[in-house]
């Protein structure tokens, strides 16, 4: 045998050597029925934390996802790239930056004020705030006074069953609209005897329980400021849509140019009424309504996200406590701002980039501001702070607020 062949067999062994042995799959055992059972009784026992878990998951996603696609998504795909820049100046204006632009044709600012109205629909769906909107309508009684209206997306939620009850407008016969006061008019006295207490009510008066204007929800006369003609404009078509017989009094689009100042729309003798005005300078006083004191104050002020978005908010709310019924009325906010801590650096990173879209402060101490407020303003009671919608991570609040007479003439 060659030198070569044993040299051949001598590397043929040792690179066998070094060669990985191929791996032995362990043969698979079956689960017995007795660990199925196990696994199946860990997962009962635990299932609200299983479940917990992931809805919690799904959350996070879903809130961080609209936080993220926010920056990157057009409030306002008509307005181009008109953006504001917060390095330039970073005081609200109560207008949003994508309409707060130089534009004089009447149709773009209303297509650009109706795209971004649409912009909105989806987040606030996501959000939930659709809820939360109803709610507060439904709680508004009595002369309403709506600040920062907007594009108007809480005139569906009112009820304006009483505000055009006997101006013959509703379209309803006069026999049908009697048996419906008095069916109104018995549900008021029942409802006063059952918060009140029957002793209570008599000596309340019961011909005063039947009014109209007693009960959460029933509406009087309705009033909306906002600074922003163009979204007033969209909300003048929201309204001239969802209050009955208002289609036959209006236009389906204003001939006349926007006013700077002053009323948009203003029928059904005054019950109804549309300004543009400053929420931080005087505000149009109250209508006299059959029933209410001539005293032009307002027995709700309604305000959604709007303290995010004005230079003075703390001046903002001494404003409105100026103008709500003492005693009585009643202050309802919805507003979103600081949550809880761990989500609050993440609103601080991106306040400028929110705000240059949106011109809202999304990180401002709401709840600080309102109560900085009431130290501030006599009588000025923060009666309710709720933070609903928990998946929003405290970030969405509801606040109401009313003046104490007595004191605020203590004050005096």
């Amino acid at each position: 045998m060659g030198t070569r062949t044993v040299a051949t067999r001598l590397a043929r062994k040792t690179a066998n050597l070094y060669k990985p042995l191929p791996s032995k799959a362990a043969p698979s055992k079956p689960i017995s029925n007795k660990e199925r059972a196990t696994i199946d009784s860990i997962f009962q026992q635990r299932r609200i934390p299983f479940i917990g878990a992931g809805i919690m998951a799904l959350c996070f996603g879903v809130y961080f996802s609209l936080v993220f696609s926010s920056f990157f998504t057009n409030p306002c795909p008509s307005c181009g790239n008109q953006l504001h820049d917060p390095s330039v100046d970073s005081c609200p204006t109560g207008r949003p930056p994508a309409l707060d632009y130089a534009v004089q044709d009447d149709k773009i600012k209303r297509q650009t004020a109706e795209a971004f109205d649409r912009g909105l629909d989806v987040p606030e769906l996501l959000m939930g705030y659709g809820g939360l909107r109803e709610a507060i309508a439904k709680t508004a009684k009595g002369r309403v006074l709506e600040i920062a209206v907007g594009t108007g997306r809480n005139l569906g939620f009112y009820d304006w069953t009483e505000v055009v009850d006997g101006l013959g407008v509703d379209g309803k016969d006069e026999v049908t609209a009697v048996k419906e006061r008095e069916k109104r008019t018995k549900e008021r006295v029942r409802m006063a005897v059952r918060i009140r207490g029957k002793k209570e009510v008599e000596k309340f008066d019961v011909e005063k329980a039947k009014l109209p204007g007693q009960l959460e929800g029933e509406m009087l006369s309705y009033t909306g400021v906002d600074i922003s003609a163009d979204m007033m404009g969209v909300a003048r078509t929201r309204l001239r849509d969802t209050v009955p017989g208002l289609k036959k009094l209006m236009r389906k689009i204003r001939v006349e140019p926007m006013p700077e100042r002053g009323a948009v729309v203003d029928v059904l003798n005054g019950r109804v009424r549309l300004c543009i005005a400053d929420a931080e300078e005087p505000l149009p006083p109250s209508v006299p309504v059959p029933g209410t004191p001539a005293d032009g104050k307002y027995d709700t002020i309604v305000q959604s996200f709007g303290l995010c978005s004005v230079s003075d908010p703390v001046k903002l709310v001494a404003n409105m406590a100026s103008m709500v019924e003492p005693g009585t009325g009643r202050i309802l906010l919805l507003e979103h701002g600081k949550g809880w801590s761990f989500i609050n650096g993440l609103l601080d990173g991106y306040a400028d980039d929110h705000f240059a879209k949106y011109g809202c402060w999304w990180n401002r101490d709401i709840e600080g501001i309102v109560r900085e407020a009431a130290e501030k303003v006599p009588g000025l009671e923060v009666m309710e702070v709720e933070r609903p919608l928990w998946l929003q991570f405290g970030t969405t609040l509801m606040i109401k607020l009313r003046v104490n007479p007595e004191a605020a003439k203590k004050c005096e």
